[in-house]
């Protein structure tokens, strides 16, 4: 009885270890079909330059290498997190989606929209940013740091 009753725990182990190792398979499938690693590059590839530039000021030789300089180690550690919290994303996604859903998220990422979606996040996020920075973020600066009573623009008291 005791052999019969370890069989059976260890059985159910495995197999519970296999659903668990084929559920992060998916996870991690789903993650490739979502180009979640290249999407965060390409994004912040576009927008590193205007992330370097200061204000609307041109810069100067030096100074433009000084930032390039600093975007590209701002590369490099991105790259690192990412590749950190990859296994932390599957434990999340291993949490909160079934198998099923799992599945779902494949299928809808292999079909033609799931892929156009993937392809035009991107730009679509350069997009928000470049005019959250352009337009929002002036007005909302203004607002946090109003001038002082009768001072004019250009005044500096």
């Amino acid at each position: 009885m005791k052999r019969l009753t370890f069989v059976l725990f260890f059985c159910f182990g495995f197999l519970a270890c296999t659903y668990s190792q084929t559920k992060q398979e998916s996870i991690r499938e789903l993650f490739q079909l979502m180009k979640q690693d290249s999407t965060v590059m390409k994004t912040f590839d576009s927008l590193a330059p205007m992330l370097a530039q200061k204000g609307n000021q041109p810069m100067d030789s030096v100074t433009k290498a000084k930032a390039e300089g600093s975007m590209m180690m701002v590369k490099g550690m991105v790259k690192v997190i990412i590749s950190m919290v990859t296994e932390d994303k599957i434990k999340l996604y291993d949490r909160y989606y079934t198998q099923d859903e799992i599945n779902q998220l494949i299928a809808f990422y292999k079909s033609p929209i799931g892929r156009k979606y993937v392809d035009t996040t991107p730009e679509i996020t350069k997009g928000i940013v470049m005019k959250v920075l352009k337009d929002y973020l002036p007005d909302m600066q203004k607002k946090m740091n109003p001038k002082p009573e009768g001072q004019k623009d250009g005044d500096k008291k």
